[in-house]
């Protein structure tokens, strides 16, 4: 709902007539921050003053899709609990756990290091998901598999597998998150 509020503000100070099912569209498109918002609310803007001058739901789905944007298929961090869940067979309670057993932390590392990589949530926003663990056991998660996979071949396929179940997405092509900093 803050995303929404930001929208409508920024919709009014530029004099904008933006209806509220547009509002919500932009809102649940752009998590990120408010100048992407703000970006999107100009794209929708430009794609309708092109096609006719009036802004509606159509118009911003168009916009908000253009191939020429680079979007991608958000992938939710549900989504990476449930695919990891199913091919590791161990249970959501556990990878939020405070068990340390290897046959926990490894998929707990792989839900980190895909959570990280193909979503828009930050270290300490990934840690929350996992019962409140901190932004540098996320850090370190990412790193760790980041390294194994470099020499380990099957390490490298399950997350290609993980990757294709979650509808075809890049393990490396994703925009967000792609740089792990301290």
């Amino acid at each position: 709902e803050t995303r929404v509020a930001i929208v409508h503000k920024k919709a009014r100070l530029r004099g904008l007539n933006v209806p509220d099912d547009v509002v919500c569209l932009i809102a649940t498109k752009v998590d990120s921050n408010t100048r992407e918002l703000e970006g999107a609310l100009t794209k929708v803007a430009g794609w309708a003053a092109i096609s006719g001058g009036t802004i509606n739901l159509e118009i911003a789905k168009q916009a908000l899709t253009d191939p020429d944007a680079g979007q991608t298929q958000d992938v939710s961090i549900q989504q990476i609990f449930d695919a990891v869940t199913s091919r590791f067979n161990v249970r959501l309670t556990d990878l939020q756990g405070k068990k340390r057993t290897k046959s926990i932390v490894y998929p707990r590392q792989i839900c980190m290091r895909l959570a990280r990589h193909l979503t828009r949530h930050s270290l300490e926003e990934i840690g929350g998901y996992f019962g409140g663990r901190d932004h540098t056991t996320v850090l370190h998660a990412v790193r760790t598999i980041d390294q194994q996979r470099s020499y380990d071949a099957r390490l490298q396929a399950v997350l290609e597998e993980i990757c294709h179940n979650l509808g075809g997405v890049g393990l490396d092509q994703s925009p967000y998150n792609t740089e792990v900093s301290g």
